[in-house]
């Protein structure tokens, strides 16, 4: 490396010029301690390490579940293609603060394997509106209202007990965001779940799901509810929010699918022909 040129204002402001690379850096960068102290010990290396956030990412990412991702001047590449999304921007926001981004990467890996762009363009703002977590294997974890027995609310045919899969034909779920009521497996935020009356003793559970199996995200109540042709049942959510709303449980004078849509009668049919799961 060749002797690097640095400056340090009298605001703290540090600027360094290192192997034909220049660096400016305040205090409100996330290693600016650690950068000022690599530069105490002359370790300039350490100092372009911590400084350029991206560096190691670079490196990681090139051999990432053996996919070819590379970020290049805060833009991110997946096989090649531009990718600019709520996603990737924040992929770049999560490196800026050093967090751990492993998680988010995994996802995109994840997300690039569905065959709908429409999926693929809205899935992360629905997680990002919705609040919710995205799992170290790159799949994220939504809930879903069930019966007292675990089945299906609607069809009483699908067990959620903890543990089950429960899968159904991608394309005999509806692929429409206007169609806000129509076939497919749910999921939804923990916000959306006071928005439906549910079944007699009616239980809630966590369904974990690949970004991959996911069909669409419904254009109603603000991206808070989404199909998907699998998902696993994680856990139960034993929070008891149903007392908090002060909302009687069992079924209305009509009856609601498990995400909120009000059935009508050319909705009871089969369970691949028009029907919320």
């Amino acid at each position: 490396m060749n002797t690097p040129a640095i400056t340090i204002t009298g605001s703290g402001t540090i600027s360094a010029f290192i192997e034909g690379q220049v660096y400016t850096i305040d205090q409100s960068h996330p290693n600016y301690s650690k950068a000022l102290e690599a530069i105490k010990a002359e370790d300039y290396i350490k100092f372009h390490d911590l400084v350029d956030l991206t560096r190691k990412v670079k490196h990681y990412l090139h051999q990432f579940g053996g996919q070819s991702i590379e970020i290049n001047d805060g833009a991110i590449t997946f096989n090649g293609e531009i990718i600019h999304n709520t996603l990737t921007e924040r992929v770049i926001n999560f490196m800026k603060q050093d967090l751990p981004v492993k998680p988010l990467l995994n996802f995109m890996v994840n997300l690039m394997n569905n065959p709908s762009n429409r999926a693929v363009q809205e899935l992360y703002t629905f997680l990002d509106v919705g609040k919710l977590p995205i799992t170290e294997d790159g799949c994220f974890l939504a809930f879903k209202n069930v019966r007292a027995d675990f089945k299906d609310i609607h069809s009483g045919k699908f067990d959620n007990s903890v543990g089950k899969v429960c899968e159904m034909r991608r394309n005999a779920v509806c692929d429409d965001k206007d169609q806000t009521c129509s076939t497919g497996l749910h999921f939804c935020s923990i916000d959306y779940l006071p928005h439906f009356s549910d079944s007699n003793g009616g239980k809630t559970i966590v369904v974990k799901i690949n970004p991959a199996d996911v069909v669409s995200i419904p254009a109603d109540y603000n991206n808070t509810k989404g199909r998907t042709c699998k998902y696993e049942v994680v856990a139960e959510h034993t929070d008891d929010w149903r007392s908090r709303i002060g909302r009687d449980n069992g079924f209305d004078s009509d009856l609601y699918s498990s995400d909120g849509g009000e059935y009508g009668d050319e909705d009871y049919e089969d369970e691949e022909e028009g029907n919320e799961l």
